[in-house]
């Protein structure tokens, strides 16, 4: 499954969309990994996914906080979970790849499903209460 960026998940703010935007091209770049990508090549891309992730999210929780959402704190220990798996990822010593296949698994876990699950909240409570 290629993933790509659909209006459905946007949460109708331009500066959060295009980082979630660009968090989608990062991890197009990861699904496209072949043979022939070394494991320095895949730690670049893991470092930049995970520097630009953390910008990301302290953005994202500076928004919440701005809007008075609710749910900051939770969504917070939400980001930070992801970041300490990240983290352990990183870390573990895994064949070329494994290292290829939990990143693929891990970055669409993160991405997809936490914007699918818990940004999304967001644009619904900001609608709800605007």
């Amino acid at each position: 499954m290629k993933t790509q960026w659909h209006e459905k998940y946007s949460l109708h703010v331009e500066s959060i969309d295009n980082q979630h935007k660009e968090l989608f091209r990062l991890t197009a770049l990861i699904e496209s990994l072949d043979e022939k990508t070394t494991k320095v090549e895949i730690k670049n891309i893991l470092n930049s996914l995970f520097a630009y992730m953390r910008d990301h999210f302290k953005d994202e929780e500076n928004y919440m906080k701005n809007i008075g959402y609710p749910l900051l704190k939770t969504h917070h220990i939400l980001h930070q979970e992801i970041i300490k798996e990240f983290t352990n990822l990183i870390k573990e010593n895994h064949s070329l790849e494994s290292l290829k296949e939990q990143m693929k698994i891990a970055t669409k876990k993160w991405l997809i499903d936490h914007i699918l699950e818990n940004d999304l909240k967001i644009e619904k409570w900001r609608r709800a209460n605007s």
